[in-house]
């Protein structure tokens, strides 16, 4: 579940006048490393709002760069700075969310079952996004995937956003086991969660349209648990022992 076309050139901000100017700034009023990241992560926040809110209102062919630095009130130079496209700025959600799953995966107790403490991490982050708490929301989640059905553009970038999700968690992963990321225990359990998490999502593909963002979260957990449960009860139970 929680899971332009033309590059509008992160590179080319760092030589641009707008970056020297910011740069003076900063050497003339220092901030602390934590407050300049605060800010940081508050702009690239409000980037995705509302690139999100325009693209889904009116399209994303027809939202331009442009449009969301006049809403963001941010110069379209800030918003390369923080993307590398506008796919990957209504795709935001996808890092975010990636992460807020890893992260909770990192503080949960190593009991030896790790598909369920993924699946415990999963459920965490789904019931943070209901809230609404930052950085992921599951109203974002709605518009990003409404976006990304109706935008091919959107969609062969999302492959990409995902994949960087999953190397997140399988990162923390491989940490719990004391192994490698691409080790076959973690690929496997990467494997089987994302399955089972792409599975539940089309089982409840109505969810994206329904209007109460925290009903249609609980609807998406119900269906994860479902097919989560369903996987456990058809492949995880013992095998009877056939009798000679």
């Amino acid at each position: 579940m929680l899971e332009s076309s033309t590059p509008t050139g992160a590179s080319a901000a760092a030589d641009s006048p707008a970056s020297a100017e910011a740069n003076q700034d900063h050497a003339a009023s220092p901030a602390p490393a934590g407050l300049r990241e605060r800010k940081k992560q508050q702009t690239r926040l409000r980037i995705i709002e509302v690139g999100l809110d325009l693209c889904d209102a009116h399209g994303f062919d027809a939202t331009t760069v442009e449009q969301i630095a006049n809403a963001a009130d941010v110069s379209p130079r800030t918003i390369n700075r923080y993307f590398d496209s506008k796919e990957d700025i209504v795709l935001g959600p996808i890092k975010d969310f990636g992460l807020a799953v890893a992260e909770t995966l990192r503080g949960l107790p190593v009991t030896g079952n790790e598909l369920q403490a993924l699946r415990e991490a999963f459920l965490h982050a789904v019931d943070q996004a209901a809230g609404g708490t930052e950085p992921i929301s599951f109203r974002q989640f709605q518009q990003m995937q409404r976006i990304l059905r109706s935008s091919p553009s959107v969609s062969a970038r999302s492959l990409e956003h995902a994949d960087h999700k999953t190397i997140a968690i399988a990162e923390v992963l491989a940490e719990r086991l004391h192994t490698q990321p691409d080790a076959l225990q973690v690929r496997l359990i990467v494997g089987t969660w994302q399955l089972i998490g792409q599975l539940g999502m089309e089982c409840s593909v109505d969810i994206l349209d329904e209007d109460d963002p925290a009903a249609a979260a609980l609807a998406g957990r119900t269906a994860f648990l479902t097919t989560y449960d369903e996987f456990v009860r058809l492949c995880c139970i013992p095998q009877a022992t056939e009798t000679q």
